[in-house]
C-alpha cells in the first residue's frame, strides 16, 4: 500500500472525486472530509454538517480529530480557503495544499482573508497549482514560497473515438455557470451580431446560476431567444456528448480567475476548437491558432469577428479540432496528472520533499 492520505475538500465537487477515484485506483487508502455534501460511495469519508457562517471555523477541530484517528501519512487539501484552515491545524502528518484559483487570485483582496490564505500557504509543506499561471499568482502572495511549488494539471480523459464536425449551419455552445466572471451575457451580444451575418448559427447556453433571469432577458431584447437554447445544467458524464453536437466552444471568461480552463481541454478531447478569453491560465491550455483562437476579454466586436471566421470555416474548424485533441492526449490526459499526483504524494511520505 503506497500510504494512507486524508484529503479536506467539497465531496460534492467532481474534481475532488476524480481525485479520490483515481488515487485510490494507485492504491492510497484514503479518508475524505468535506464541509456538506454527500458521502462518496465506495470511499472513506465523511460530510460534516455546515453550521452557519463559521462553519469552517466550527468544525476545525472534529475534521481534524477525524484525520488524527485516521493517522494518515499526508494530508491533502483541496483549495486554500476553509479548507486551507483545517491544514494549518495537523500537525501529524505533512501537508499539501492544492490551490484551485479563487482562492489565491479573488479571496486575498479581503484583508482578514488573505492572512488566512498566506498563512496556510507558508505553512504547507508542498503546494500544487494546475497551472504556470496559478504558480506566480501564489508565489507572488509569499515571496519564497515558488520554490515548493509542483504544477500538476487537472487532465481530462480522452475519448478513443469523436464524432465528425457536423456539416452547416454552425452551432456554438457555452459551458459554465450563468456568472458575470464568465461572460455569458457578452457572448449573447456577440452572437447578436452574429446572426445579422449568419442567421441560420445557433447557440447552446448550457448551465445557470444568478444571472440566467437576465441573460433570458437580454436574448429577447436582442431578438435572438429562438436561436439560442438554455438547457441548464449538464452533468459530467454528458459533457462530451453535447460537445460533439456542436462546431465550436466559446468561453468569453472576463476575469483572471479562470486559472486553469477545463472546460478547453474537455472541448479540444472532442476535437473541437475553442474560441476563448486570454485571461488567467487559459493560454496555457489553448494554443492561439492552432487549436482554437484567443481573444481580447470582453471585446464584443472581435468575439463576434472570430466567431464568424470559425463558423464559416469549417476546415478550420477540423483542423484546429483535431490539432486541440492531439495536443491534449500528448500534454493533458488524466493518467498523466494521475501519475504526476501519485508521485509527489509517494516523496512527500517518504520525506524526499
Amino acid at each position: 500500500m503506497p500510504g494512507r492520505v486524508v484529503i479536506f475538500g467539497w465531496a460534492d465537487s467532481v474534481h475532488v472525486r476524480r481525485w479520490v477515484v483515481g488515487l485510490k485506483e494507485r492504491g492510497f487508502d484514503i479518508r475524505l472530509i468535506s464541509l456538506g455534501g454527500e458521502p462518496l460511495h465506495g470511499t472513506d469519508s465523511f460530510c460534516l454538517p455546515r453550521k452557519g457562517r463559521w462553519s469552517y471555523f466550527r468544525q476545525a477541530g472534529t475534521a481534524v480529530r477525524l484525520a488524527r484517528e485516521f493517522k494518515p501519512d499526508l494530508v491533502h487539501v483541496h483549495y486554500a480557503g476553509g479548507f486551507g484552515y483545517w491544514g494549518t491545524r495537523c500537525d501529524f502528518a505533512p501537508v499539501l495544499v492544492s490551490v484551485w484559483g479563487a482562492d489565491v487570485v479573488d479571496l486575498p483582496r479581503n484583508p482578514i482573508q488573505r492572512f488566512f490564505i498566506r498563512r496556510t500557504l507558508k505553512r504547507a509543506d508542498r503546494i500544487s497549482a494546475t497551472s504556470e499561471f496559478l504558480k506566480q499568482v501564489s508565489a507572488n502572495l509569499i515571496p519564497g514560497v515558488e520554490q515548493k511549488i509542483s504544477v500538476i494539471p487537472f487532465g481530462v480523459t480522452v475519448p478513443d473515438s469523436v464524432t465528425p464536425i457536423p456539416p452547416p449551419p454552425a452551432r456554438l455552445c457555452f459551458i459554465k455557470a450563468h456568472r458575470r466572471k464568465y461572460g455569458p451575457d457578452i457572448l449573447l451580444r456577440a452572437f447578436a451580431q452574429v446572426r445579422e451575418q449568419l442567421p441560420e448559427i445557433h447557440l447552446t447556453m448550457a448551465g445557470e446560476g444568478e444571472l440566467t433571469p437576465e441573460l433570458k432577458r437580454i436574448a429577447s431584447e436582442l431578438g435572438v431567444e429562438r436561436d439560442v437554447d438554455f438547457v441548464g445544467f449538464v452533468p459530467n458524464q454528458r459533457i462530451y456528448s453535447l460537445l460533439q453536437q456542436h462546431h465550436m466552444m466559446v468561453m468569453p471568461s472576463v476575469m483572471e480567475s479562470e486559472s486553469f480552463g477545463v472546460a478547453v481541454l474537455e472541448a479540444s478531447a472532442c476535437a473541437r476548437p475553442v474560441i476563448a478569453s486570454r485571461v488567467g491560465g487559459v493560454s496555457e491550455v489553448l494554443k492561439d491558432g492552432r487549436t482554437g483562437l484567443l481573444l481580447p476579454a470582453g471585446d464584443v466586436e472581435t468575439l463576434a469577428v472570430a466567431i464568424i471566421k470559425l463558423a464559416q470555416d469549417r476546415n478550420m474548424c477540423e483542423r484546429m479540432g483535431n490539432a486541440g485533441r492531439e495536443f491534449v492526449r500528448t500534454n493533458y490526459r488524466w493518467e498523466l496528472s494521475l501519475d504526476l499526483m501519485s508521485s509527489l504524494y509517494e516523496r512527500l511520505i517518504h520525506g524526499k520533499e
